[in-house]
């Protein structure tokens, strides 16, 4: 029996509950009780009733502190003195000429009841077995010790044994049942524990799989557009500064403060100019790109405050590395509206299109176009190459379908795709605001 409740805590509440419900019937009992005393004493004439009704009244003091506060001591003590109550009662009740001939009565079985009905401390079947038990043992000692001393005749209450009975079938029905439960909802834990934890590992395995992939395929981009001869320092300081991180423990994480901002040694990772004194991401004169502008040249300093707005460092920084020519048009700026990890997953997956320009579109240039409405923030890569057809793109590339598409939708976004052979591609990035 678990009551709707979860197993670990099904256990104590349905025991509690059923100790309340014997309390409230040991009460009852005690009651009736002490009503029939004062009943014979006032009625009936039977003045030595009232010694009876005084002691039913002290077990009633008892079970109420029982009941407020339950102890073992508490317990032992209702359970001595309610052994004492019924012996006297019994002596009472079977002296010389009484109207009861022996000791099956309800006067004897009602405070004997309560005895076994005094739930006690602790939870669960066995120990609430355990005091019912010692109740009931108490109270026939007591029952058989008084008869002795008044020479009466002694025989076994049959509602205090049906009583007892109740108890212990209830109890054991109870911690019998609950088992399976328990088992089940134990079961049920476990699975729910493997599915988080399965959860987590593929989230991880994303995450690693989308850094690798990033890292080392545009630093190879990198190095290619670079042509031959020495590889020029500052790409050399960035690559060595993300293998740094790739090789330490926390590899997998999305570093976005060391993505954003690089010491003043050096330069962001590949950062460079065309050799004709314009931005590495070229474009239009607009308001985004001067922002763009004026962006690299404080990071370049090495002077990036730590509360700095979100922007697309890493994807200028790879179509700068891949000689790509960006235009960009809307406000950089929206991306304030993102968390940090979020905004990070979103310039990631626009670096990872951008390179995917560069590699396989067969052009210079690319148009980003950034907006905010409805509550999302969204970046449009567009590019009027090649072009190509996803669902020709073979299994084990993973650049779209885990650098792009997954750490979009890792962030609760969407990535949506047209691309035609011959005209061009247009990825559509959608991320909601906020998020951490």
């Amino acid at each position: 029996m678990t009551l709707g409740l979860p197993g670990h805590l099904a256990r104590e509440s349905s025991s509690r509950a059923l100790a309340n419900a014997g309390h409230w019937a040991a009460f009852a009992c005690l009651g009736i009780a002490a009503i029939l005393g004062i009943v014979m004493a006032t009625i009936g004439g039977e003045t030595r009733s009232w010694p009876a009704v005084a002691l039913v009244g002290i077990m009633v003091v008892l079970l109420a502190f029982v009941v407020r506060f339950p102890s073992v001591t508490l317990t032992v003590a209702y359970l001595v003195v309610g052994t004492g109550v019924v012996c006297v009662l019994t002596v009472l009740v079977m002296e010389p000429g009484s109207v009861f001939t022996t000791t099956n009565n309800s006067v004897l079985a009602l405070p004997r009841i309560a005895l076994i009905l005094v739930g006690g401390a602790g939870s669960g079947s066995v120990i609430a077995v355990v005091w019912a038990t010692l109740g009931f043992g108490l109270g026939e000692a007591a029952m058989f010790l008084g008869v002795a001393l008044v020479g009466g005749t002694y025989a076994p209450s049959t509602a205090t044994t049906l009583a007892f009975a109740l108890v212990v079938i209830a109890r054991v029905f109870d911690g019998v049942t609950r088992r399976p439960d328990m088992r089940r909802e134990t079961g049920l834990h476990r699975a729910s524990q493997q599915t988080r934890e399965l959860a987590i590992r593929h989230d991880i395995e994303l995450r690693a799989t989308a850094r690798l992939h990033d890292t080392a395929l545009s630093h190879l981009v990198a190095i290619a557009a670079a042509g031959s001869g020495p590889v020029d320092e500052r790409l050399r300081l960035g690559i060595r500064q993300d293998l740094g991180l790739i090789v330490g423990r926390d590899w997998a994480s999305d570093h976005a403060a060391e993505a954003v901002t690089r010491p003043a040694t050096g330069a962001p990772r590949g950062r460079r100019s065309r050799g004709d004194g314009r931005p590495p991401w070229g474009g239009r004169s607009t308001q985004a790109t001067d922002a763009v502008r004026a962006d690299s040249s404080r990071r370049i300093d090495g002077t990036t405050p730590d509360d700095e707005a979100p922007s697309l460092t890493n994807a200028f920084s790879a179509a700068a590395n891949a000689g790509l020519e960006v235009r960009v048009t809307g406000d950089v700026a929206v991306l304030g509206t993102l968390g940090p990890a979020r905004a990070a997953a979103l310039d990631a997956a626009v670096a990872q299109c951008l390179i995917n320009v560069a590699r396989h579109a067969g052009v210079d240039q690319a148009e980003l176009a950034i907006g905010l409405g409805g509550g999302e923030v969204t970046v449009a890569v567009m590019d009027s190459g090649a072009g190509f057809d996803e669902r020709e793109v073979p299994p084990d590339r993973i650049g779209l379908r885990t650098s792009i598409r997954a750490r979009i939708e890792q962030e609760r976004g969407t990535v949506r795709l047209w691309s035609t052979k011959g005209i061009g591609t247009t990825i559509v990035l959608t991320v909601p605001e906020g998020g951490e």
